[in-house]
């Protein structure tokens, strides 16, 4: 069964590539209609990577909402939705490493982080209560500021900068929300698990990823001024 979930990793990541190959094609034709000249290789997969991704993380918002709040509220864990999920979400980070080089160092770790939990969350029952559920938490919080990541594409290919000032904006106070919201839903789940070795490995890998979120945060409020 677990080697079905790989198995679809590989798929999405390789559908990721398509998705790069025809964004790139794109965005090559949307250059010289309004000559953006600083739009680099590098740039160009950068933006394609962030607009897709926040495409996607919005899509995953709306669906997974209904089977966070099943699970947290009432109790009732789908596990084949969240296998599906996480696979879904990591993708979009290893897919990045892959076809986008050149990535700080910062965000290469987050990326490296989120692969190693999509596989992990691939391992448990989340039918049977414990610390892994926090993966989900994360996970949730996480897609909730797909805005971000359309920002940080839309920057590059716009010229209107009122517009990208307003969106840097509404994506530095939703994040800020979404990130602090995850921080305290981490601690009280916590608290109330019992301690393991295990339990302190996923604070470490958390802890890696919280560092990018914060650096990212500094810029966002930077941008937004």
């Amino acid at each position: 069964m677990i080697s079905y979930y790989f198995f679809l990793m590989i798929l999405f990541i390789y559908l990721h590539k398509y998705v790069y190959i025809w964004g790139e094609r794109i965005l090559i034709k949307y250059n010289n209609l309004n000559e953006l000249t600083n739009l680099t290789e590098y740039k160009i997969k950068y933006i394609i990577k962030n607009i897709w991704k926040s495409f996607i993380l919005f899509l995953m918002l709306i669906l997974g909402t209904f089977h966070f709040l099943e699970g947290f509220i009432n109790n009732r864990w789908y596990n084949v939705f969240f296998y599906i999920f996480g696979t879904i979400y990591s993708s979009l980070d290893i897919s990045g490493l892959i076809f986008v080089r050149g990535l700080p160092t910062a965000t290469v770790v987050h990326h490296c982080v989120v692969g190693i939990l999509g596989s992990l969350n691939l391992l448990v029952d989340y039918s049977i209560s414990g610390y892994y559920r926090s993966i989900i938490i994360y996970t949730y919080f996480s897609i909730i500021p797909f805005l971000v990541n359309f920002y940080l594409g839309y920057r590059y290919i716009s010229n209107n900068r009122v517009m990208i000032k307003k969106i840097a904006s509404y994506s530095y106070k939703i994040y800020t929300f979404s990130l602090i919201s995850n921080i305290l839903s981490q601690i009280v789940f916590f608290i109330n698990q019992e301690y393991s070795n295990y339990l302190y490995m996923y604070i470490g890998l958390y802890t890696l990823i919280l560092y990018d979120d914060i650096n990212l945060i500094k810029f966002l409020r930077k941008e937004s001024l």
